[in-house]
């Protein structure tokens, strides 16, 4: 006779499983985004003091360095957030027999 508690673990580890996968590649993706971050508008949401800025000979748009800083340095915050929950996940999943 199997009992609920051995049940609801066997139940729990898969849906551990696929939130690890599903977190790990919105964690890739927040990667990949903060890699190719470029601040092109003036009026953007950081607020450095001091810009240093440039036109993009490729583009031809302003690109404000320090705020696109900003931005990869927030979005790479996202992303070590999202790989430490996929680790915590990951090591639940692996607890669960």
């Amino acid at each position: 006779m199997v009992s609920l508690g051995m049940c609801v673990v066997s139940f729990i580890k898969p849906i551990l499983t696929w939130a690890a996968i599903l977190c790990g590649l919105v964690a890739a993706f927040f990667w990949f985004k903060a890699s190719t971050a470029v601040v092109t508008d003036p009026n953007n949401i950081h607020d450095p003091g001091a810009e240093l800025a440039y036109t993009d000979k490729r583009t031809g748009k302003d690109v404000f360095v320090v705020a696109t800083a900003m931005e990869q340095s927030r979005l790479n915050k996202i992303a070590a957030i999202l790989t430490g929950l996929t680790l915590l996940l990951q090591a639940g999943a692996t607890a669960c027999p």
